[in-house]
């Protein structure tokens, strides 16, 4: 009998010693794998592709569409600055993650000091890189009113019942309840802001996951495009602790954080092409690499070029996993890509800021409340009223591609109502001008032979 006893608290204590050892390992394994996933970009592709079977080809054909586009150089165009309407959405359980205005508006200026390439530490920009780093010229604001028409700071707060939306292994479609009405903070209208989500995205006390980011889609020769644009789910997830210069929660990649979402969110990959040295990530003047960047090792080339100059990992780019006080770039590939997904794919939610001379896709506007263009779509033949025309002004119609280039003028007559052809040879879509005196009286986007 006392063999039995003495055998028996063995048991019961070698089953306390096991539960213990495996509930560490458990806690490990999940450490370590959120460790190998800061930025969920390819695991909610997988899941949106779940949802929606065919989207994750549509995301490829779409970035595919951006890259060719992205060769065409227009001085113009590229010298346009582009302003992001952004929208914060804060969902906190606690006090903890609800993170004080101030550090998200200086996140906002980590995230204008990264696209416009005016952030202090370009200094550390290696001189091998400094030829291809470039200004994105694109610009983020918080709106001043909400789409109700009520003033707003740009900064939404809600209170949760949900602990944290992370979990292991990571399930984006937990994650992504942030975005619901229910239990996050329902998005304004995603056609017109780039909504960011800010909540603890932490499991079990560990910080693994911690952002990711819905890519452009929405590829002109994908049938059926419109039913990948999943609206209610467009934007930007962050962990609350990645938010904020000064946040003293901040880890890995710090407030560089978001600046590596919004590249996905305008279309950017990862530095690495989420392979080995045999993926790339399509930019040209970014060097292949064989993995995701840990710390800020300035020297390592993980992959040897067969032919030609041998460059080392861009520690420096955005993209990469490279700890914030090494990210400082974009390169001029990369600028290119996010330019073209904005004003093709993500029309809605930026406005024109022109620098320089030359034709403007949005310049000041002359008001002509039920002026109208149509039909639209078009074939051949428009119609055109402007209301009370002056016979005294001169008229004209310009045509501009989606990257500002003129490629069609024709004279219009001085009075209210015209009909004007000619459009037969154009396809796709176009942005139009109704100009007075080279003032603009009407503009929007029209679409030619669809």
């Amino acid at each position: 009998m006392f063999y039995f006893i003495i055998l028996r608290e063995y048991l019961v204590h070698m089953k306390r010693f096991l539960h213990l050892l495996s509930f560490a390992f458990v806690l490990g394994f999940t450490h370590q794998a959120g460790a190998q996933e800061i930025c969920g970009y390819q695991a909610y592709v997988d899941y949106l592709d779940s949802l929606n079977s065919g989207i994750k080809k549509n995301i490829e054909t779409t970035f595919f569409e951006a890259v060719k586009k992205s060769h065409i150089k227009n001085k113009n165009t590229q010298d346009t600055i582009y302003t992001v309407n952004v929208v914060f959405h804060v969902v906190y359980n606690n006090e903890t993650q609800n993170v004080n205005d101030s550090f998200i508006y200086s996140q906002l200026k980590v995230l204008n000091d990264a696209f416009r390439r005016t952030n202090p530490d370009t200094v550390n920009t290696r001189d091998i890189f400094r030829p291809v780093a470039a200004d994105a010229r694109i610009e983020f604001v918080l709106p001043t009113v909400d789409p109700d028409g009520n003033p707003s700071t740009g900064i939404v707060r809600t209170q949760t019942s949900y602990l944290t939306f992370g979990s292991s292994p990571a399930n984006l479609s937990r994650s992504d309840l942030v975005k619901s009405r229910q239990v996050g903070s329902a998005p304004w209208d995603t056609e017109k802001y780039m909504n960011v989500w800010i909540c603890d995205l932490s499991v079990n006390g560990f910080d693994g996951l911690l952002g990711y980011a819905y890519p452009p889609t929405g590829a002109s020769n994908w049938t059926g495009s419109n039913s990948f644009s999943t609206s209610e789910k467009q934007g930007v997830v962050v962990h609350y602790k990645v938010i904020g210069e000064n946040n003293p929660e901040s880890l890995a990649t710090g407030s560089k954080t978001l600046v590596h979402e919004v590249g996905h969110y305008l279309g950017l990959r990862h530095i690495w092409g989420d392979g080995g040295c045999g993926v790339d990530d399509f930019m040209d003047d970014t060097p292949l690499a064989r993995r995701a960047s840990r710390g800020c090792s300035i020297g390592v080339n993980t992959c040897t070029e067969i032919l030609g100059a041998q460059f080392p990992d861009m520690l420096e780019n955005y993209m990469d996993y490279s700890s914030d006080e090494c990210q400082n770039l974009f390169t001029r590939d990369q600028v290119a890509q996010m330019r073209i997904n904005l004003t093709t794919f993500r029309s809605g939610i930026y406005s024109v800021k022109e620098v320089n001379s030359g034709p403007s896709i949005l310049p000041e506007l002359i008001s002509f409340e039920e002026s109208k263009l149509y039909p639209n779509p078009a074939l051949n033949e428009l119609n055109i009223y402007i209301k009370d025309a002056d016979v005294t002004g001169d008229y004209s119609l310009i045509l501009y591609t989606l990257l500002g280039q003129e490629c069609k003028e024709i004279q219009l007559e001085a009075k209210d109502y015209q009909v004007v052809n000619g459009f037969s040879e154009l396809r796709g879509m176009y942005l139009y001008k109704v100009k007075k005196n080279e003032k603009t009286a009407l503009e929007g986007k029209i679409i030619f032979g669809m």
